[in-house]
């Protein structure tokens, strides 16, 4: 019996082994638990219903969420009103909270340009979305049909 073929599938094995293990290690990079920030994500993907440009827009001005301050949107009967009255230049991570009977979304528009924008509401839901906002005049609205025309905008300063 000649040792020639097991030697020859021996790189071949080696190889395989390599792939494998770097695939596992991928995988356990990625996987983990789901606990803090994490399940809020998962929660918030739950409830919410996205779109496609609302999530391209919030991406593109989301800023790094460890170093934004935290406000709370509660949106109710077209009507908007902030946690915080108070804004500094800064970076913000605005959840918006539902608790009206329709679906709304929070944009973020500053001098007559939408800056960022939260993904679609589900009554009773909410969800996360992060702005870098500097000193100047933004109008916080919802862009959902004539939401906005029935009163559902709200003027905010930041310093």
């Amino acid at each position: 019996m000649s040792r020639t073929p097991i030697l020859r599938s021996l790189p071949r094995l080696a190889t395989g082994a390599a792939v494998l293990a770097l695939g596992l290690g991928g995988l356990t990079a990625c996987g983990g638990s789901s606990s803090g920030a994490d399940s809020a994500a998962s929660s918030t993907s739950a409830t919410t219903s996205s779109s496609a440009e609302t999530s391209a827009s919030a991406s593109e001005s989301s800023g790094d969420s460890a170093e934004a301050e935290a406000i709370t949107a509660t949106e109710q009967d077209f009507s908007i009103s902030l946690s915080e009255d108070n804004l500094k230049a800064g970076s913000y991570t605005i959840t918006v909270v539902n608790n009206g009977s329709a679906t709304h979304d929070l944009a973020v528009e500053e001098d007559g340009t939408t800056k960022a924008a939260s993904d679609k509401v589900s009554p009773g839901g909410k969800t996360t979305f992060t702005v870098d906002l500097d000193a100047g005049e933004y109008v916080f609205y919802c862009s959902i049909g004539n939401h906005r025309a029935m009163g559902m905008e709200k003027t905010v300063q930041v310093q």
